[in-house]
């Protein structure tokens, strides 16, 4: 049986609210690209566009949390993007965007018993919502299942 994680420290909660801030960055910067390849107001474009107002609005979330930890956010964007921008095809760059939306969620799991009460709730939030992207991520790539551009 696994031994619970102690609380994280401080800076500890800081550098993982900053990581995912980068992280959400990254997600809502690779949406932004990937709605530019879908004709705008079609099913996949409405979808993914909730999905990107939630990447934006986790954003915000992270950097209200670490403003109110009294720390600087960061401005930086995660790896992620570039990752992105190298796949080709839409069905192809959606898939890999469930992924990362997948990866977002094992970190929040990992971290939410080490958070303080007001970062667990946000953290708690935010899971939710990616759990509810990836179910709208994986509708788009199933209708992009012929897609071959």
């Amino acid at each position: 049986m696994l031994e619970p994680q102690p609380a994280f420290s401080h800076e500890e909660q800081v550098a993982f609210l900053n990581r995912m801030l980068e992280a959400e960055r990254a997600g809502a910067n690779a949406l932004r690209n990937i709605l530019e390849e879908h004709p705008r107001h079609g099913e996949a474009w409405i979808a993914l566009r909730r999905v990107h107002g939630d990447e934006a609005h986790n954003c915000v979330l992270l950097g209200k949390q670490i403003q109110r930890l009294g720390a600087d956010y960061s401005h930086a964007t995660g790896e992620f993007l570039d990752k992105l921008l190298s796949v080709q095809g839409r069905r192809a760059r959606v898939e890999l965007l469930v992924k990362g939306l997948r990866w977002a969620v094992k970190r929040f799991d990992e971290a939410l018993p080490r958070l303080d009460g007001e970062v667990r709730d946000t953290i708690a939030g935010m899971r939710a919502t990616h759990l509810h992207s990836i179910e709208s991520c994986e509708s788009v790539a199933r209708m992009l299942a012929e897609d071959v551009n």
